[in-house]
């Protein structure tokens, strides 16, 4: 599955790999086929922005667990504590490696995040 990122065409790939690692561009919380942001909320979109990274590993046939850095971008520095929550119900343990960001988002998100999995040999 392609994953969409709410216009037809943006420069940059879904994810690109070098001999050990897959790097995963900026996920957000939209459905992986329209684009389209679905939740208005942070746990949906973070949810959704989760569900895309996953659907990318798999196509490289890998899982959350292989993922050893994870960039964090929140619009909202209010949202910290639920975020945290809803990560940690999520990323397997033990967690990767993590820098968490307050910034303004494209297309309205209230969540990006990016990450670096290792692949298997």
């Amino acid at each position: 599955m392609e994953i969409k990122y709410g216009m037809d065409e943006l420069p940059f790939a879904a994810s690109s790999q070098s001999d050990s690692l897959l790097f995963v561009s900026g996920q957000g919380g939209t459905d992986p086929i329209t684009g389209k942001i679905t939740a208005d909320d942070l746990e949906g979109q973070t949810i959704l922005t989760l569900e895309n990274i996953t659907i990318i590993l798999s196509q490289s046939g890998l899982t959350l667990e292989d993922i050893v850095k994870v960039n964090i971008y929140l619009k909202n520095r209010s949202d910290y504590e639920q975020f945290n929550r809803i990560y940690a119900d999520i990323i397997p343990r033990p967690y990767p490696a993590r820098t968490l960001i307050y910034c303004d988002l494209n297309f309205d998100l209230l969540v990006e995040i990016d990450v670096i999995a290792k692949l298997r040999k």
